[in-house]
């Protein structure tokens, strides 16, 4: 499970529970993903004993974010030797930088080893790793991707193989008699490990930088390398967590004083994780986690123009205005002819992958486009971003507007916001609603005529009334055409997105019956809807108990609005990562873990909270 994450919007690294480098994504986050594993060894030489570094074998690891920008920290400890671990990505340079500091008590002859094995391109075949001893400096490549490897001080020793092809383990072993004899050059499922020789004592530690270069021309990673050595590779160990301190300090808001530390913690966190999560071309991935690759043969790596507008929209609520705005930069380049949004995209703007069939659609993700564009401006005021991305509003409000069903005058089927279903869906329909109402304003700012969107976003409305209040049940249906009655906490977005006013007593009918259903008894936290098993039978999730939060807190509960965001905060992992959802039986994160929605929507709530002292009602979406 990934604990740690460190970008710079084109380089992505996560750190799993062992404190290996778990996904390395470049040239954009999400894309591609190049390794394939990687791993720490430790041979204690007067001991002849050696253990690559995972809890069982008499090391014990502790996580935490480390500094301003919670970079990923690891300790080991373990047969008297103590071994920090802490990773960083440059902000300027494609860069990773991974700090070793070793202890032992007594003092003795250490050797420490570092494994690699890459999937460049995400392929395992016609890699190569060759060793340059003129630098020394290690070198992976394949096509237009190259990754260099080098340290301070020097390795003094590297060797390259293979690994998985062949029958082959991979290189590893030879590093397991303490003791490197292999390859200078290896190719096809090309692999490698270097090792530093080190006199560990138990007064101070010894200090080892590894660095590795991301590069698409072999030219191009060696002037970076030259640069960090003849630059002083201290210098920019330091520029990193200097970057963080000033990031954090000019960008990242103060969360409400009255939240616990915890959930202070998780807010920041939260925020820096946004910004991790965008590309430098405006792509937003729902989560780095590639562990769903091997169960479902896909993973979370895209952009999902629903989640990528609620990220925007709680980037600008946390002052990120420029990251927002290239959200919807990329969107714009990424829109299909007709106005819609497919499905959802790779990082680097391709169509992604689809379970649906045509016309692909999940109908309320171009609505929270159109939503988006509104929320920015409302946040910038400054209407030449409206009149920049009016295209892109026009041409997807007029196909929202036509995208109908001619008898009922909603939505027409498409497929739910929990990408299940065909239907036509209660989310979907006030989220159209909104988006059209929305466009209408955007339109009025820029001195468009507003009338037909506006209109077609109040018949949707008054239709939605009619053809979703089951008045029978006292409540809305999730979907009709076909009916489905089961109680679904997305009707909380729905009512978010003004379904009903929030004075209007059935909003509050409907948040107390969801509430009493779906609420997870013991671990608490908000399930999904009735029946839901994706990954287990009813699990709370993350963004449907927030959604509980801020429907509370609109109905004027802002106790129970600070309860849920502590209860998020509470099932956030060590390192302050929150999950897509937990396990109802034993509370651990369960599927994508960081789910940047989830981060998104923790974010969101958070300032509505704030927003709500001594101001009520809040201001509409």
């Amino acid at each position: 499970m990934i604990t740690g994450v460190t970008g710079n919007g084109r380089m992505l690294l996560t750190v799993n529970e062992h404190g290996d480098w778990n996904e390395l994504f470049y040239p954009f986050p999400g894309q591609f993903q190049h390794l394939r594993e990687e791993r720490v060894g430790v041979f204690d030489v007067p001991a002849s004993r050696f253990g690559w570094l995972r809890r069982g074998n008499g090391y014990e690891i502790h996580q935490a974010p480390y500094g301003a920008g919670h970079l990923p920290e690891s300790v080991w400890t373990g047969h008297g030797i103590t071994l920090g671990i802490r990773d960083h990505i440059h902000p300027n340079h494609d860069l990773v930088s991974r700090v070793f500091r070793v202890r032992a008590d007594p003092a003795r002859s250490i050797r420490l080893f570092a494994y690699h094995a890459f999937q460049i391109a995400e392929s395992m075949y016609q890699d190569t790793a060759y060793v340059d001893p003129t630098v020394p400096s290690l070198v992976h490549y394949k096509r237009g991707y190259f990754f260099e490897f080098f340290g301070d001080p020097a390795y003094t020793r590297a060797v390259c193989g293979e690994h998985t092809l062949k029958g082959l383990r991979g290189t590893y072993v030879d590093a397991e008699d303490g003791r490197l004899e292999g390859r200078q050059v290896a190719h096809g499922a090309a692999d490698s490990v270097m090792e530093w020789d080190v006199e560990a004592r138990p007064d101070s530690d010894v200090e080892i930088r590894l660095f590795m270069v991301a590069g698409r021309t072999l030219p191009g990673v060696h002037q970076v390398r030259d640069y960090v050595r003849n630059g002083g590779s201290a210098r920019f160990v330091l520029e990193s967590a200097r970057f963080w301190e000033t990031w954090t300090k000019r960008r990242l808001p103060n969360p409400p004083k009255e939240l616990s530390e915890r959930a202070q913690d998780v807010y920041r966190a939260s925020v820096i994780l946004l910004r991790q999560s965008i590309g430098t071309n405006g792509s937003v991935i729902a989560s780095p986690d590639t562990r769903s690759l091997v169960a479902a043969g896909d993973t979370y790596n895209y952009c999902w123009w629903r989640d990528g507008g609620y990220v925007s929209k709680a980037m600008d609520e946390a002052g990120l205005y420029e990251n927002a705005g290239r959200f919807l930069d990329f969107a714009r380049t990424c829109q299909s002819e007709d106005g819609s949004f497919f499905h959802r995209h790779f990082p680097d703007g391709a169509l992604g992958s689809t379970w649906h069939p045509p016309p692909f659609l999940q109908i309320d993700q171009t609505a929270t486009v159109i939503s988006a564009v509104w929320h920015h401006f409302k946040r910038g005021a400054d209407p030449d971003v409206l009149v920049d991305l009016w295209p892109m509003v026009k041409s997807a409000a007029n196909f929202l507007e036509r995208f109908r069903d001619p008898a009922t005058r909603l939505p027409a089927p498409s497929f739910d916001l929990w990408e299940e279903r065909l239907g036509i869906h209660a989310y979907s329909t006030a989220a159209v609603a909104h988006a059209l109402e929305r466009a209408a304003r955007i339109s009025h700012e820029i001195g468009k005529d507003p009338g037909a969107w506006r209109r077609a976003g109040e018949e949707i409305r008054e239709a939605a009334l009619r053809h979703f209040w089951d008045v029978n049940r006292g409540r809305f249906l999730r979907s009709i055409t076909p009916i489905d009655d089961r109680l679904d906490a997305s009707v909380l977005m729905a009512l978010k997105l003004g379904l009903v006013p929030w004075t209007d007593p059935r909003a509050k009918s409907v948040v107390d019956g969801i509430e009493s259903r779906l609420w997870v008894p013991g671990v608490g936290g908000l399930a999904r809807y009735e029946g839901d098993l994706y990954y287990g039978n009813e699990n709370p999730w993350i963004i449907g108990t927030l959604w509980l939060a801020e429907a509370r807190l609109r109905l004027g509960d802002r106790g129970r609005c600070r309860e849920l965001i502590e209860w998020v905060a509470q099932h956030a992992t060590p390192t302050q990562l929150l999950p897509e959802q937990l396990d109802r039986t034993t509370g651990e994160p369960k599927s994508a873990t960081p789910l940047t929605w989830s981060h998104s929507t923790f974010v969101d709530v958070v300032h509505k909270y704030a927003e709500s002292e001594g101001a009520h009602p809040l201001p509409d979406e």
